[in-house]
């Protein structure tokens, strides 16, 4: 995780100066939060933030890089699982189409990949306590919504996001984690 940390704030470090030199390059950055519901029945409500920062190459086309956190509450046995929640980090790209563009809103879709970090709980079986370990793995996920433009190079974001994050290595299972998210977020246009 902090190797993803680290090329996150180089990358950011390395792209500011660019910036300065030509202010046309469509450089924006971006931070969401989000609440949704696992498709897995046995899994409850989630919630989750993103933060990033993107590139528009033209009036359609953009793509950013993300880190994204996602909590997800589990429907539990009592005195089984120590805590009651599966936890994710995610490193994604994604590429974007504006499908069209006026003064006010752009609707856009979406796709992206990337890799999470997924930790499970500890759990108690038959007596003894089992310990969940983190396990990686490759997550993608589609994104469909509309950017609301606001005064001072703001954009309001709202969409929805299918996610896919992969299987949480649990004490006594695997699960694997599918997400339905509606996100609402700013952009930053420099």
């Amino acid at each position: 995780m902090k190797k993803v940390c680290f090329f996150l704030a180089g990358m950011m470090l390395w792209t500011f100066p660019v910036r300065a030199e030509n202010q046309n390059e469509g450089f924006y950055t971006r931070f969401d939060v989000g609440r949704g519901y696992a498709t897995d029945g046995a899994l409850k409500k989630s919630m989750g933030f993103q933060t990033g920062f993107g590139q528009k190459w033209s009036d359609f086309l953009r793509g950013e890089f993300t880190l994204e956190y996602t909590k997800i509450a589990m429907k539990k046995p009592q005195n089984v699982w120590s805590r009651s929640h599966l936890s994710s980090w995610a490193a994604m790209g994604a590429l974007y189409v504006d499908l069209f563009q006026n003064e006010t809103f752009s609707p856009y879709v979406g796709a992206g990949a990337g890799m999470a970090r997924n930790d499970a709980p500890d759990a108690i079986v038959n007596g003894r306590p089992v310990f969940g370990r983190p396990c990686y793995r490759f997550s993608w996920k589609t994104v469909g919504g509309v950017g609301i433009r606001l005064p001072a190079n703001l954009v309001l974001d709202v969409g929805y996001t299918y996610a896919d994050l992969g299987d949480f290595s649990m004490p006594t299972q695997k699960r694997e984690v599918k997400l339905r998210r509606v996100n609402v977020g700013l952009r930053y246009d420099f």
